[in-house]
């Protein structure tokens, strides 16, 4: 029985994989940080072993190893899917802290995860999935912490995919253009939250040119479900014997890579940006 571990399984995308993979026969080892596994739709299924693991400490990650090198001796698939949307407001006042939590879950934590995972990945010569985000071909004014941090995964998963290519292990990278997950709920409170972040000072000048990101998105993007983006990610990068360095998916996005190919940055940063102007 093949094996996976997939960090933030307890909602959205992380959720679906679980689901999916335990469906066509593999043993998942699936990772929480604080949402209840009891609350997830995979618990009490066969073949799944929730595991806490919050990708910031390295004392869980650690556990997480010492587990599934215990159990299988090897790991056939690591999917890092964790994920944290940050909320660090506009740059000239830019919530520091904010700004690095969304880094050491979205960056760090990845790092962290596919290193400590490395021999049991080589054992098995194996598969590691980066989950980045559609996002990485976007601007987004007042909202950069969480694009910003998912392009410096996409990075990493390139050097990564080089670097281990010559130990059998394949990585690629996961860009999900529009899933529906609680990190993609656009609600009116979320553009109330985005605009607290702005200090009272200067929140009026940003609200005069900008459009807050739940407004300007919430409309313009039809998303999948888990369930239909589970089976399109284990068609397209699970089942493959190799994959290519990077795969969007989502309804809608494959025009966005194009944006970068045939204009030029100038020109696509314009159309991000009358998409989020004021109106």
């Amino acid at each position: 029985m093949k094996s996976a571990f997939i960090t933030g399984a307890a909602t959205g995308i992380g959720e679906g994989l679980v689901i999916k993979l335990q469906s066509e026969g593999w043993r998942v080892y699936a990772g929480f940080r604080s949402a209840a596994p009891e609350k997830t739709r995979w618990h009490g299924l066969p073949h799944i072993v929730p595991l806490r693991c919050d990708v910031q400490l390295p004392e869980d990650i650690k556990c997480a190893v010492d587990c599934i090198t215990e159990a299988e001796g090897q790991l056939d698939l690591l999917i890092n899917n964790a994920g944290c949307p940050g909320n660090s407001g506009v740059i000239e006042a830019a919530d520091i802290e904010d700004y690095r939590k969304t880094f050491e879950v979205n960056f760090w934590g990845p790092l962290s995860v596919a290193k400590a995972f490395m021999p049991l990945l080589r054992q098995a010569k194996g598969r590691v999935i980066n989950t980045t985000s559609a996002s990485v071909y976007l601007t987004i004014p007042m909202g950069s912490s969480y694009p910003v941090s998912k392009v410096a995964l996409k990075a990493l998963s390139n050097h990564m995919r080089m670097e281990m290519a010559p130990f059998g292990v394949d990585v690629t990278s996961l860009e999900p253009g529009g899933v529906e997950t609680p990190m993609t709920a656009l609600g009116e409170d979320v553009g109330a939250m985005q605009w607290a972040t702005i200090p009272e000072s200067l929140r009026v000048q940003y609200q005069q040119v900008f459009l807050d990101g739940a407004t300007a998105i919430g409309d313009n993007f039809k998303l999948y479900s888990a369930k239909h983006f589970a089976d399109q990610v284990y068609k397209k990068i699970i089942l493959p014997k190799r994959t290519k360095p990077s795969y969007l998916i989502g309804p809608g996005a494959a025009a966005l890579p194009w944006l970068h190919r045939l204009l030029p940055t100038q020109q696509v940063m314009n159309i991000w940006g009358r998409m989020f102007a004021k109106k």
